[in-house]
């Protein structure tokens, strides 16, 4: 029994070193229209767009691209000595930040699956991000793992609409958030017109 025993971990633990190197699927490279290399940067093109459209119409509507997503990523990178190369996509409705690192002697590639969500706080909407699912290669982690492992999101979307006065002026009248295949799409109303929603899309 217990040679057989230790014959069962060893196969299964031949078999989680190879799941954990495998490559994940992670399709194509980050797309989508580039508005800047930094937070600030993509805050001031994003409220400018913003207040030319609540300008014309009563309701505005700014999509960060995944080029956008993944300079927030490694910008808000809480551990850079650890994760490198940190690349956010979207897919199947949520974020997946990936990057690289290390494991023991062994180097892969961890994939976490960031969902986005509208949260009323206080006076202001919040734009709050939770870590739905994390992937190392292509081996999915059990939820008490995947705390440790990664922690907090990577991705901070909130703090980009307190990075200019344009964006601060209307993060109270954000009115809803969507995860969509162009990237993550951010609606707000003008002041005294209605919340809908719907303008967000899908």
């Amino acid at each position: 029994m217990g040679v057989i025993l230790l014959l069962v971990l060893l196969g299964l633990t031949a078999f989680v070193i190879d799941r954990a190197l495998a490559a994940p699927d992670l399709g194509a490279a980050p797309g989508g229209r580039d508005d800047g290399e930094s937070q600030q940067a993509i805050a001031l093109t994003l409220g400018a767009q913003l207040i030319a459209e609540l300008v014309a119409q009563p309701h505005g509507v700014v999509t960060l691209t995944e080029h956008d997503l993944t300079v927030l990523a490694a910008q808000h990178n809480p551990h850079p000595d650890r994760y490198h190369n940190v690349v956010a996509r979207v897919r199947n409705n949520l974020i997946a930040v990936s990057a690289n690192t290390a494991i023991g002697p062994m180097t892969v590639t961890v994939v976490a699956h960031i969902g986005v969500t509208l949260q009323q706080n206080g006076t202001a909407p919040q734009l709050a991000a939770g870590v739905m699912d994390v992937d190392v290669g292509a081996l999915h982690l059990p939820g008490w793992l995947q705390d440790r492992l990664v922690g907090s999101p990577t991705i901070m979307l909130d703090p980009v609409f307190n990075s200019t006065a344009a964006l601060s002026a209307v993060r109270a009248n954000i009115e809803c958030v969507v995860v969509a295949p162009d990237g993550v799409r951010v609606g707000v109303h003008r002041p005294g017109t209605t919340a809908d929603p719907a303008v967000c899309g899908a």
